[in-house]
């Protein structure tokens, strides 16, 4: 698979010889004459739709992507042409070039698209500007891998946030000298674009602040949060801090970071202090979570060794975990995993207990939250969900295809694929409440039943949602 940057201007125009030959690739037709003599195109009775099929693209071998803003057409190895551009430094879009209205090729222009055939008029992104009525242009997932490449094809997901930890430990002695500050990763777990990054700070109940201090790099992912921590005239303890990192639109919602700065007095007896007290859990059923890591530090002076860890699981029973230490004497990183393997969608709970020689122990409350298989959906991340009737589209894939949900009473969702039942195509979200065929214009409610419309269809196919009253997720199989 290659790309060819030649049909655009600065990803470059097509010219006519370029848009021919992508027309007959997609047997759009042949060119017909009106008596105008303006060279209009016939369109196909069906448009093709974006790709089914996933690609995958070396950014790093195109030149055009090499700089923010650059744009590359890739018209090898898929079905119909697509436009891939960069927009952050670690952050690409990508849109069909097939005009929603009647499936001609779109012609990139600097500053957006252009149909050569009836005149629709598309912004950079992708959305409709004018000329001839007719939806955005279909945008694609992209998901950029740990190598380096992007995977491209299918209905775009919601972008996801992925924190680089959970957790961050600072350790400073009375007199002694400043913590370094840790910087902890901020990524793109999902689809889209990650931007409108926020970080928030709150300190344990009745503990001092403004000991800690955060600071982000840039609004969009990738980013680097930096945190610092400053011992000021803080005494010996313990001293617990929580940062929140959000963004618009991400389908996980809020993700914390749970932060701690012990102050040691090295004339005390040795005792033993833990990072955290609670540890929680999260995943579908099947699946593996990210371990989790406690920190094990003594707030005296002395040694702090023969460190142990013990676990005792609730009365949901099981033996869904394994703990695990970097090493025996403190300070020690203790490691906690989950194993899902067996185990039903439900609420489990564990207690681990933290021991020392000679003295006293410390523990950690455990909760494991297991989710139904199936695609979860955050609730706040989708605000037209917020009201009775209210419709969000292509809040991920299912079976490969994208997948709309509505919000059908105050406790009662419903979930439906985005495919028209009468050719397949990549119905449109309309106002948030109803829904439409951008092809032959078939028509349906917020309930996916089909109403009188230009194309006949029947009504789109319903899928399966868990939701719990009150959670702030639900999951769609």
């Amino acid at each position: 698979m290659s790309s060819d940057p030649s049909p655009c201007a600065t990803c470059a125009r097509l010219d006519r010889r370029q848009f021919l030959t992508s027309a007959s690739l997609l047997s759009l037709g042949a060119m017909v004459t009106a008596s105008c003599g303006d060279g209009v195109l016939s369109g196909p009775e069906i448009s093709p739709g974006f790709p089914e099929e996933t690609l995958r693209l070396d950014p790093r071998q195109i030149t055009a992507l090499q700089q923010v803003g650059g744009r590359t057409v890739v018209t090898q190895g898929v079905t119909t042409p697509v436009l891939v551009e960069r927009v952050t430094s670690g952050q690409y879009r990508a849109l069909s070039l097939v005009c929603p209205h009647r499936g001609t090729i779109v012609a990139v222009e600097p500053n957006g698209f252009l149909c050569p055939n009836h005149g629709a008029r598309f912004d950079r992104d992708g959305t409709w500007l004018g000329g001839q009525a007719t939806a955005d242009l279909a945008p694609l997932g992209v998901r950029v891998n740990a190598d380096g490449t992007l995977t491209i094809g299918g209905a775009p997901l919601p972008p996801a946030l992925a924190l680089g930890a959970s957790s961050a430990a600072f350790v400073t002695t009375l007199g002694g000298a400043q913590p370094a500050p840790r910087t902890i990763a901020i990524g793109n777990d999902g689809g889209g674009i990650l931007s409108g990054l926020q970080v928030s700070l709150a300190y344990g109940p009745n503990q001092r602040s403004g000991w800690l201090s955060v600071q982000l790099d840039q609004a969009s992912a990738p980013a680097v949060l930096t945190l610092t921590a400053q011992r000021g005239t803080l005494t010996a303890g313990t001293y617990n801090a929580t940062v929140t990192v959000g963004a618009p639109g991400i389908s996980n919602g809020a993700q914390t970071i749970a932060v701690s700065l012990l102050v040691q007095d090295p004339a005390a007896p040795a005792a033993l202090q833990l990072s955290v007290g609670a540890v929680a859990f999260s995943s579908p059923a099947g699946t593996t979570p990210p371990p989790q890591t406690v920190q094990c530090s003594n707030s005296g002076g002395g040694t702090l060794a023969g460190l142990q860890a013990q676990v005792a699981y609730g009365a949901t029973g099981g033996r869904w975990l394994s703990v695990s230490f970097d090493r025996t004497s403190a300070p020690a990183a203790l490691t906690l995993q989950a194993d899902l393997t067996g185990l039903a969608a439900g609420s489990y709970t564990a207690t681990v207990t933290v021991s020392a020689t000679g003295v006293a122990s410390r523990t950690i409350a455990v909760v494991l939250t297991v989710t139904p298989q199936g695609l979860v959906v955050t609730l706040a991340a989708w605000p037209a969900l917020a009201n009775v009737g209210g419709v969000a589209g292509s809040v991920g894939n299912v079976s490969g295809g994208p997948v709309a949900v509505a919000r059908t009473g105050p406790t009662s969702f419903a979930a439906y694929s985005m495919r028209c039942p009468h050719a397949g195509t990549t119905i449109n979200v309309v106002n948030g409440t109803s829904f439409r065929c951008p092809n032959h214009g078939a028509q349906f409610n917020s309930q996916g039943v089909w109403q009188p419309s230009p194309q006949r269809a029947e009504d789109l196919t319903r899928l399966t949602v868990t939701y719990t009253p009150g959670a702030s997720t639900l999951v769609v199989s």
